[in-house]
C-alpha cells in the first residue's frame, strides 16, 4: 500500500453491476476529513444486506464498497476529532449526522439522515473518499464505512 498527499492505496471488494460478483480491486482512499477517522480494518462480517445491496434490493449507487461490520485499529484521525484517538481499537457501526433535533435528543439510531448516510454511497454532501484505478468515484460510506477494504 503506498500513501501520497492524495490518499492511500489499499485493496477493496466492490460491486460494479446489479448482481455482479465482488471483485478485489486497487482503489485509493482519501486522507480522513477533520471529522472523520481512517481505521484499519482487521476484520468484517458479512451480512445478508451487502448480498441484497449487491443485488440491488436496496437501491444504492454502484459502484460501492460493501461492508458494515468492520472493526480495526484507528490509523488516522481528522482535526476535529477528539473522542477517538490513533491505535484505538473499535467496532465500526451505522452513521449518524449527529446534528439534527433526533441526533442531538440523544437517538442517533433514528438520524433524520440515516438513508442517505447509509446507503447513499458517500458523505453527505454527496462526495466519496474512494476512486479505482483510472481515477473513477468508487462509492463509499456504505454504513458509513464500507469495510470490505483494507481501510475504511
Amino acid at each position: 500500500m503506498q500513501e501520497t498527499s492524495e490518499g492511500r492505496s489499499m485493496r477493496a471488494a466492490l460491486v460494479r453491476e446489479a448482481a455482479g460478483p465482488l471483485l478485489m480491486e486497487e482503489v485509493t482512499l482519501a486522507p480522513p476529513r477533520p471529522t472523520e477517522v481512517l481505521v484499519r480494518v482487521v476484520a468484517s462480517g458479512v451480512c445478508h444486506t451487502d448480498m441484497l445491496v449487491r443485488n440491488q434490493g436496496y437501491t444504492t449507487p454502484l459502484p460501492m464498497i460493501l461492508g458494515h461490520e468492520g472493526s480495526g485499529i484507528v490509523e488516522a484521525i481528522g482535526t476535529d476529532v477528539t473522542t477517538i484517538a490513533i491505535g484505538d481499537h473499535v467496532v465500526m457501526t451505522y452513521m449518524s449526522c449527529g446534528l439534527c433535533d433526533t441526533c442531538e435528543s440523544g437517538h442517533p439510531a433514528h438520524c433524520e439522515h440515516m438513508g442517505p448516510l447509509n446507503f447513499g454511497g458517500g458523505r453527505l454532501d454527496g462526495s466519496s473518499g474512494a476512486t479505482d484505478a483510472e481515477g473513477h468515484v468508487m462509492h463509499d460510506h456504505f454504513f458509513g464505512q464500507s469495510a470490505f477494504a483494507e481501510y475504511a
